[in-house]
């Protein structure tokens, strides 16, 4: 019997082992879905914590490790490490290139590679093939690739990894049946793509295509404000329209590991490729600028009030994770924003019921006599557990960066749109 057929009868008898490299929200997911399959599944993730959060779960047919010894028993590997960026929005993939250097050490013949982290178009048969060719297997006979994105949304109840369409593509005819066969096993709907590129492009499109709406908005609410016009107002109108429109909202920048990051990552691939994304490019300078516009405002509002013995000026952030109800830092715009305060000499503390320690801080809890100390408070991630009529009641200055406090009329409230 050939390799294909072994694997896909491992699939369908649920024989097959899983190994999930990267045990973050997407790792984790896929991980809990394959389990509950009853597939035998193996987690690997460098945080301690990470490992030990899932085996504190107990779930039956899973455990997570640190060491990657197990991959050898693995029939199935599902790559779901991060891919971040530089700090001059390049893309980082040291993390990904070392975590298929690491497969390929393991790889054997009867494996399917599944590749779930977030890339440009051409990375994986690019970049990650060759690595996995290292081996002297061959592609598509000894073992398989395939690209399948991600499109876990954090802290989303309604749509899960079990009732999202899962986009799937393979390197070859065999790697695209079992990678359709292995999902459709634990996922609702499985949606076939014509290959890897395409499916790359799919998942950076999704992405973009937000990265640009929410830009375009930042910039139609600088125009609102200098006319005197409700933004918020003008988009709860507009999204009346049964038809057409897609609301998406202003705010003090777009966080999280897949809008900001896979828009550069489009704009870098756009470069190589001699192309030029005029609109992508536009719509990465508006938020390059957002959190510039807090720090601005804050500063407006700051001036003249110098505290006694030079002391410096205290500010409160409400919220330092990039979207409510969740902890997820990653590319958050409150901490550009943190950055920025601290270069001119104000002090910062900040207030997160989901992140408890950051940047060596502890979050500070909210009571009067805290607030009372605070010169400036910001709210810049619009957690829902949050005592908002303490802060107006504290009568400090307050930035309302997501428009939290809608419907609340208080001299202390400033609107950054």
């Amino acid at each position: 019997m050939d390799q294909f057929s072994i694997l896909s009868n491992k699939i369908h008898t649920t024989k097959a082992t899983v190994g999930v490299i990267g045990t973050g929200y997407v790792g984790s997911s896929v991980a809990k879905e394959t389990a509950s399959a009853g597939y035998q599944t193996f987690g690997f993730d460098l945080d301690k914590k990470k490992v030990a959060e899932i085996n504190n779960l107990k779930i039956k047919n899973l455990s997570a490790h640190i060491k990657k010894d197990l991959l050898v028993d693995c029939d199935i590997i599902c790559i779901c490490v991060p891919t971040p960026i530089y700090k001059d929005h390049s893309p980082n993939l040291k993390i990904l290139k070392n975590t298929i250097q690491q497969v390929s050490n393991y790889l054997k013949k009867g494996m399917m590679v599944v590749i779930e982290s977030s890339v440009a178009p051409g990375t994986t048969r690019g970049l990650i093939l060759p690595i996995l060719q290292q081996s002297k297997l061959t592609a598509g006979k000894d073992f398989f690739l395939s690209f399948s994105p991600e499109r876990i949304d954090p802290g989303n109840k309604k749509f899960t990894m079990k009732n999202i369409p899962k986009i799937v593509s393979g390197l070859d005819e065999n790697s695209l049946k079992l990678v359709i066969q292995f999902y459709s096993i634990f996922i609702e709907k499985v949606v076939q793509i014509s290959s890897l590129e395409a499916a790359e492009m799919t998942k950076v499109l999704e992405n973009v295509f937000r990265f640009v709406n929410i830009s375009l908005i930042n910039e139609i609410a600088d125009y609102t404000r200098k006319l005197g016009i409700n933004i918020w107002e003008v988009i709860e109108a507009a999204s009346t329209k049964p038809y057409g429109f897609l609301p998406h909202y202003p705010g003090p920048g777009i966080g999280g590991d897949c809008i900001p990051v896979l828009s550069y990552y489009l704009l870098d691939s756009a470069k190589r490729n001699n192309t030029l994304l005029r609109m992508v490019n536009a719509a990465a300078k508006i938020n390059e600028m957002q959190p510039k516009k807090v720090i601005d405002l804050a500063l407006k509002i700051l001036n003249g009030k110098t505290r006694k013995n030079n002391v410096k000026s205290e500010v409160l952030l409400i919220g330092v994770a990039y979207k409510p109800g969740v902890a997820d830092l990653r590319e958050s715009a409150t901490l550009k924003i943190w950055d920025m305060l601290e270069k001119q000499g104000i002090s910062v503390s900040y207030h997160d019921p989901y992140v408890s320690h950051v940047n060596g801080f502890s979050s500070k809890s909210l009571d009067p006599k805290n607030l009372a100390s605070k010169d400036l408070i910001i709210i810049t991630t619009a957690h829902s557990n949050i005592p908002y009529q303490m802060l107006v009641d504290s009568k400090k200055p307050l930035i309302d960066t997501r428009n939290t406090l809608q419907g609340i009329t208080s001299t202390n409230i400033f609107q950054l749109l």
